[in-house]
């Protein structure tokens, strides 16, 4: 048994830091059997790291842009795939400012429960398939815990998740664990607003909650006729490569 956590651990390490095309803190929202949601993420790194030790695309002047579908396969069940694509900002050894490629694709199933007075936990369970461009590790896994609640006045919602690839990169070490939060309040009618705050706590074999990169949010939450749109911008801190960033999620159902 020894022999075998030894291999696991030798295989299984953080995916590296990067600009992710995904920056949410997942909450209970779940399509329901037979609905499909659509939802495009986009943000741009307006100032970070100007160059990358690992082969991947500079943070600074990246662009993300991504097309999420999502349908529900059972009551509180949801499968979606992700489909990522970025934009160089900066001129490196491997690119040229203003190339395009594609980043993964992803593969994803959610499961929400849901208990009284606004409470609700679950998971997000994610398989990516990677280019070298978006990180060094060409598979990665994320196993994603999500609680939250939503009540008439306050949202809030926390993800501790685990993070491994293989593949490509530095082995060794073991899978990353990172913790988000997020904190909304309503104030009118489909308009919701506060902050979201993103931490990587190191591996986690040899957790160090206060030295990770830190990202904070100041968020803004909009539903229409038209669909849901969510609009931040972030402020990355310590050693993250991202300083400076802008984000917006816009999402249907149909």
């Amino acid at each position: 048994m020894r022999r075998l956590a030894a291999a696991l651990g030798g295989l299984l390490f953080a995916a590296a830091l990067r600009a992710d095309p995904e920056i949410m803190v997942h909450q209970g929202d779940l399509a329901e059997p037979g609905e499909v949601v659509a939802t495009l993420h986009a943000n741009h790194v307006l100032s970070g790291r100007r160059r990358s030790d690992d082969g991947t695309w500079p943070a600074h002047g990246l662009s993300n842009l991504m097309a999420e579908f999502a349908t529900g396969v059972a009551p509180g069940w949801e499968v979606g795939v992700h489909l990522p694509a970025m934009r160089a900002g900066v001129d490196a050894p491997n690119v040229r400012r203003g190339d395009w490629g594609w980043s993964a694709v992803m593969f994803r199933v959610k499961r929400i429960a849901r208990g009284s007075d606004g409470w609700y936990w679950g998971f997000n369970a994610e398989y990516d398939i990677n280019a070298s461009r978006y990180v060094a590790e060409r598979r990665s896994v994320e196993f994603r815990g999500i609680a939250g609640y939503d009540g008439e006045t306050w949202r809030l919602a926390v993800n501790p998740h685990l993070i491994a690839g293989w593949g490509g990169g530095a082995a060794g070490g073991g899978p990353d664990f990172n913790v988000d939060f997020k904190l909304l309040r309503k104030v009118a009618a489909g308009v919701a607003w506060g902050a979201e705050f993103y931490t990587d706590w190191g591996r986690l074999a040899d957790l160090q909650p206060g030295h990770g990169d830190r990202t904070l949010y100041l968020v803004g939450e909009f539903d229409g006729a038209l669909g849901g749109l969510h609009v931040g911008i972030g402020r990355g801190f310590q050693q993250t490569p991202e300083r400076l960033l802008v984000k917006a999620v816009w999402s249907t159902a149909f």
